[in-house]
């Protein structure tokens, strides 16, 4: 098997994306669901500042070592948003896009089946808030964006850093600060593959539309960002 993964590169690199997804939604949700066991005034655990920070820090820590352990792989894009935006570059072929995006949406699905099967309710499905205050589109689709640009940015930055082990921590913690300034706003997504999941495991698709557009925007105004700062590019 490793042999016939090795001769067919799209293939294996895909599989590890795969990999790499499925586990980003499983743990993310896993953080989410870890605060369904809190309540805090009467307040949904949702939007307390100690559940917050437990999914932000769940997210971003899983993103340090998924890029740790499959970056010299796969390049460990572990999100659509991020792949399309190194296919603007060039720095992916077209053919290798289609695979990472198939692998990465089925690991984002697989994932929130897991979760699925465990909790009857929806746990870490993504929508813009409307309980106690509202996020409009603009506001959402905005921030969005800009965490997003913000993320892409750092890795277009870092893409040739001589420290892998920096590399890793600069993108893990830019994913936890996103989350932590986007979740009460719009669930803190930064990556189509993380909204599409648990929207596909549950059955929710409201605002589903929102965390394609914002990320692949965002990613590509990042990736152009990144590359004035990474001195390979200029």
């Amino acid at each position: 098997m490793s042999k016939f993964l090795n001769n067919n590169i799209d293939l294996r690199d895909s599989i590890v994306e795969m990999v790499a997804v499925f586990g980003l939604v499983f743990f993310g949700l896993g953080a989410v669901a870890l605060g369904s066991f809190y309540f805090l005034g009467g307040i949904d655990s949702g939007f307390n500042i100690l559940n917050t920070f437990i999914i932000a820090f769940a997210h971003g820590f899983y993103i340090f070592v998924a890029i740790a352990s499959f970056s010299r792989i796969s390049g460990a894009h572990i999100n659509p948003a991020v792949t399309i935006s190194m296919w603007v570059h060039k720095k992916i072929s077209s053919k290798k896009v289609l695979f990472y995006l198939v692998a990465q949406f089925i690991g984002g699905i697989l994932g929130g089946i897991v979760w699925g099967l465990i909790f009857n309710s929806p746990v870490g499905v993504h929508s813009l808030s409307s309980e106690l205050f509202t996020t409009s589109v603009i506001a959402g689709l905005s921030l969005e964006i800009i965490c997003t640009a913000f993320l892409t940015a750092v890795i277009f930055s870092t893409i040739d850093n001589e420290s892998h082990f920096m590399t890793a921590l600069a993108i893990g913690v830019t994913v936890c600060l996103g989350i932590i300034a986007s979740l009460p706003f719009t669930g803190g997504s930064l990556n189509p593959a993380r909204s599409l999941g648990p929207a596909v495991a549950f059955g929710e698709y409201k605002d589903i539309w929102i965390y394609f557009v914002g990320p692949i925007i965002g990613a590509i105004i990042g990736s152009f960002i990144g590359n004035l700062f990474n001195p390979n590019e200029n």
